[in-house]
C-alpha cells in the first residue's frame, strides 16, 4: 500500500545531522573565544607586571 519514502527520510536525517554539527561547532567556537579571552588577560597582566618592574629599575 504505502511505501517508505527513503528520500524523505534521508533528507530529514541529513538536516538533523547538519544542525547537530552546527551546534557542536558553535559550542567549540564559544570555548575557544573564552580561552582567547583568558590568554589575553594573562598577557595584559604579564605586560603590566613587566612595565611596573621596568619603572622600578629606571
Amino acid at each position: 500500500m504505502f511505501g517508505i519514502n527513503f528520500k524523505l527520510i534521508a533528507g530529514v536525517m541529513l538536516f538533523v545531522i547538519l544542525i547537530s554539527i552546527q551546534i557542536t561547532l558553535n559550542k567549540i567556537l564559544m570555548i575557544l573565544k573564552q580561552i582567547n579571552i583568558k590568554v589575553d588577560r594573562k598577557d595584559i597582566e604579564k605586560d603590566s607586571v613587566n612595565i611596573s618592574r621596568k619603572k622600578d629599575y629606571f
